[in-house]
């Protein structure tokens, strides 16, 4: 480099004299001037070099700088500093520095930016809501997460403000509504404000959402009691509208009136209720005679007897007054009120009756020999009803004994049903059934034991049975029995029943009798003539005394006592007796006994 610098220079000389002396100046003239070359190339360079020193200068300056602002930066952010390579030039620290520098200073600057936001959100939030400023609010360049932080805490108030603008509207809604069902006129500047505000301009501060609560509590309390009040209104009026025979027309008419509560409503039905009374007073005596028939109704619905319906003295009173009507009013409110208490007891209650009657119902159709006559699956219906009847019955009677029970244990009294004890009366109707039951057993019983007797002391004749064939409408010939015929004989029971023996003897019929029958005969008449008046004096005792409830333990001992005129020490040795007398000449009396016929009977 210095040779060229050298050769470059010694050129330029060379250049420069050659021109000189063209020019024709003198060697004097040329070393001055070659003196002034020289001096000013020596300028020229310590120029450079001053100036490139300055640019070293500014550059170590620049160093020293970024440095410091470097430093400052981070500590504002709090973030580590940038380590410096002390290996790198100038130039290459300046330009690491002041790109760090760079960046730092954006985010300082995008950091301040974002807090200057927040703050003046939280000053219009704070406003709206009538809140103070937070009291930690950030000064300087604030952390990430203190930014993080203060953004949260303003988006919070944002929040609030979003609800309580929401429930201001709702609430003014509500408001608006409530003033017109109770017609209130705005006299309040509270009021007026709220009734001319939005949700936008309105200051939603803690007292004022306290006192929008407040408000709307109040009006709704009087809304309540108006709506109540309107309720017992025409409660009232309705009732006092059956008890004078209001006509239909007229009850809508002012229906449509006064719907809703408004104050001018309740108005309209203070008046009429005011009127009606007047009319009430005027029609004292129809109005109690109408109570008391719903009274009587609601007596009828709760099965109360006579001992219980004359608890209640004023229902004979004459002395029609007001007074008088009041109380029917509350004996009726009384009553009714205990009738929605036990509904469901006296729904269990008619239940049960309806079974009851349904299993009477169905036994006396299985005591009908007729019903097998009919058509159509009708013995089959009646049969899936009647087992359905025994799954269902005795279920409902164990649920209502459970209920009555725990009705007793309760209220520590019966529960009564027709001044009766139910739970006796249920017992009493099985008892009841029971002994109808024996007391028709011991009726046909006897009707036959009558039938036996007549037969045996006057004797019947055999009715031979005929068909009638299809279409016929003349006399049938009737189909000849044997005449001789082995009679059936069944022993008689003894115990607690009446015997069951139907028979039917022939007395003779021919004119032929050998004497051996004519002696048995005469012995059996002078033998039945002796216990005959006897016999139909016990069974005229037992049929005078049935009709009375007749004791039945009493009754087989009269039975017991009846005789029969034999010779024997039975009944089956009188008819054989008799059998023999009569088996070569007469027809057979054809003795036989009947079972017991089939009796259905509850099982309980």
């Amino acid at each position: 480099m210095k040779e060229s610098i050298i050769r470059s220079l010694e050129t330029s000389l060379l250049k420069l004299r050659a021109i000189w002396t063209e020019v024709g100046m003198t060697e004097e003239q040329k070393e001055e001037r070659n003196q002034v070359v020289i001096t000013h190339m020596v300028s020229l360079l310590e120029q450079m070099v001053d100036e490139e020193m300055e640019m070293k200068n500014k550059i170590m300056g620049n160093i020293k700088d970024f440095s410091r602002e470097l430093t400052k930066i981070c500590n504002e952010l709090q973030v580590p500093q940038m380590k410096i390579d002390e290996s790198l030039t100038l130039l290459e620290m300046e330009k690491n520095l002041r790109t760090e520098v760079d960046r730092l200073s954006l985010e300082r600057h995008l950091r301040l930016k974002k807090l200057k936001q927040l703050v003046d959100d939280e000053d219009r939030l704070c406003k709206r809501l009538s809140k103070s400023l937070n009291p930690n609010r950030i000064i300087g360049v604030p952390t990430e997460n203190r930014l993080n932080e203060y953004g949260q805490y303003v988006e919070t108030l944002q929040t609030e403000l979003t609800k309580r603008e929401e429930m201001f509207s709702s609430t003014k809604e509500v408001l608006l509504h409530l003033w017109d069902e109770l017609e209130v006129i705005q006299t309040d500047d509270k009021e007026n404000i709220i009734a001319s505000s939005d949700s936008s301009n309105y200051i939603l501060s803690d007292s004022n959402m306290d006192y929008l609560k407040s408000l709307i509590s109040n009006y709704e309390t009087q809304l309540k009691k108006n709506e109540e009040q309107a309720k017992q209104l025409r409660h009232d009026i309705e009732h006092l509208w059956d008890r004078l025979d209001i006509e239909e027309e007229q009850r809508q008419a002012f229906n449509e009136v006064t719907r809703g509560c408004k104050p001018s409503v309740l108005t309209a039905l203070e008046i009429e209720l005011e009127t009606l009374n007047k009319m009430k007073l005027e029609n004292l005596k129809k109005l109690i005679q109408k109570t008391r028939q719903d009274l009587t109704q609601w007596w009828d619905k709760c099965y109360f007897g006579s001992e219980e319906r004359m608890k209640f003295v004023p229902i004979t009173s004459e002395d029609f007054s007001e007074d008088l009507l009041n109380l029917h009013e509350q004996e009726i409110e009384k009553v009714s009120e205990f009738y929605k208490q036990y509904q469901s007891y006296y729904q269990l209650v008619e239940h049960w009756y309806n079974l009851w009657n349904k299993w009477l119902e169905f036994e006396a159709k299985a005591n009908d020999p007729n019903r097998f006559g009919n058509r159509g699956g009708k013995l089959l219906q009646e049969e899936k009803l009647r087992r359905a009847l025994n799954k269902e019955f005795p279920k409902v009677e164990k649920d209502l004994k459970a209920q009555l029970l725990n009705y007793e244990k309760t209220n520590g009294k019966p529960f009564f049903i027709n001044d009766e004890r139910f739970l006796d009366t249920i017992d009493a109707l099985k008892e009841e059934h029971k002994l109808r039951k024996v007391q028709e057993k011991m009726d046909r019983q006897l009707a036959k034991e009558r039938e036996l007797r007549k037969e045996m002391s006057y004797g019947s004749s055999k009715v031979t049975p005929s068909k009638r064939r299809f279409g016929a409408t003349g006399n049938v010939t009737p189909i000849k029995t044997p005449t001789a015929k082995k009679p059936k004989v069944s022993a008689m029971s003894t115990g607690g029943a009446l015997s069951k023996v139907q028979s039917r003897i022939n007395m003779p019929q021919s004119s032929k009798t050998p004497g051996r029958v004519r002696a048995a005969k005469s012995n059996r008449v002078a033998s039945a003539k002796s216990t005959r008046s006897k016999n139909i004096r016990i069974l005229k005792e037992m049929n005078d005394n049935i009709s009375e409830g007749y004791n039945f333990e009493k009754a087989n001992m009269k039975v017991n006592e009846i005789s029969f005129s034999s010779s024997k020490t039975s009944f089956a040795d009188f008819t054989k007796e008799l059998h023999e007398a009569t088996k070569n000449n007469q027809r057979s009396s054809v003795l036989s006994t009947v079972n017991d016929e089939n009796v259905i009977q509850i099982n309980f």
